[in-house]
């Protein structure tokens, strides 16, 4: 399906960014189907409170002014603490490239807060066009420590140059041609029974024998570096429904998992939404961004997978199955990359089928 020529940038087109000079010291190994994760330096502080530049300011030169403590990646992370760890590379954007930055799935799986902060920016997350500076990833373990490295990205940042969302015509279109939504036996979902809010659809909670896990906090550390490392008892607890139905605890973490599947064919890559506040308060999910190709198998053979979410309630809540839990809104790629998310193959997260910890853990 032709898009509008604009949209999210594709691999091949990152990598013309490296080649170009426009993003130095940030090798291939970095460059995902549509985003490119950002490498930690070991450049860190440890803050008394977050911050935000103003335009005209350096997060350096702010960061001397509010003050900050220099911290060894060494020793893990505080809890509750936050700290700034400047962002490898020299970064610059062509004119009409802007930019946002999400964390990353397994780092929004182990509760790890993580905002990217920019030079001359004032907001969170964002790269404005043409936008050349020094970036910084903004971090906090909120449930355990965590032991963070040089070289490890705890977020990635997606490129644009222009106009990517789907208007309701594309899809429909785009409903039509794939399904993108699935119940659990893999039926599509028509576009008149998609439960549409704005420019996104609305996704429920499964709430059933796989339900989750709950974390409750351990002094018990977690090194960043180690995947299928530890037990998923050590840090997280099974729960599980009575009467079809569950309560979860304000301020508590949870991982469970969407009812629907999805899909995202490789034209097309998607970012779960904040649900809008009439429906509830809580925090469904924290990283957000999903590749072209995922749920969509090599040549399309796949019907979607369960979004993994994280969700941290604001009041006590009562939930059931089927009930609002997110938002999905699809992007245009401005060109299909060059290889998709299953197509790769190589992610921890390709055989998903329910709530699943981060690649961290064993099973």
């Amino acid at each position: 399906m032709k898009g509008p020529g604009t949209g999210v940038l594709p691999r091949h087109l990152l990598r013309e960014l490296t080649a170009s000079g426009f993003i130095a010291g940030v090798d291939e190994s970095f460059l995902n189907p549509a985003s490119i994760d950002l490498p930690l330096s070991d450049e860190a502080y440890r803050l008394n409170s977050i911050f935000l530049p103003a335009k005209g300011e350096h997060v350096r030169t702010l960061l001397m002014e509010v003050g900050g403590w220099r911290h060894d990646l060494g020793i893990p992370l505080e809890v509750g603490v936050p700290y700034l760890i400047r962002v490898e590379g020299e970064w610059s954007l062509p004119k009409q490239v802007y930019g946002y930055a999400n964390p990353k799935s397994s780092t929004g799986r182990l509760n790890l807060f993580s905002r990217l902060i920019a030079d001359n920016v004032e907001m969170y997350d964002t790269l404005p066009s043409g936008w050349t500076g020094e970036m910084w990833a903004l971090v906090r373990a909120d449930s355990f420590p965590v032991k963070l490295a040089a070289g490890k990205a705890v977020s990635q940042v997606r490129l644009f140059d222009g106009k990517s969302f789907l208007d309701s015509l594309r899809m429909e279109l785009a409903i039509k041609r794939h399904g993108l939504i699935f119940d659990r036996d893999g039926q599509a979902f028509s576009f008149e029974d998609m439960r549409a809010w704005r420019d996104a659809f609305i996704l429920t909670l499964a709430v059933g024998d796989d339900f989750g896990w709950e974390c409750r906090g351990t002094n018990l550390p977690l090194d960043y570096s180690c995947e299928g490392f530890y037990r998923q008892e050590e840090f997280f607890e099974r729960i599980a429904p009575v009467k079809g139905a569950f309560k979860l605890r304000k301020g508590g973490f949870y991982i469970l998992s969407t009812k629907e599947r999805v899909m995202v064919p490789p034209y097309l890559s998607a970012e779960l939404r904040a649900i809008d506040p009439r429906l509830g308060e809580f925090r469904s999910h924290a990283a957000g961004y999903i590749d072209p190709g995922w749920g969509y198998g090599r040549r399309g053979e796949a019907r979607g997978r369960p979004i993994t979410l994280e969700v941290i309630p604001h009041e006590d809540m009562f939930v059931r199955d089927g009930q609002a839990i997110a938002r999905v809104r699809y992007e245009h790629m401005k060109e299909e990359p060059d290889v998709s998310y299953d197509g790769a193959g190589t992610s921890h997260y390709t055989k998903q089928s329910g709530p699943q910890l981060s690649k961290h853990f064993k099973g």
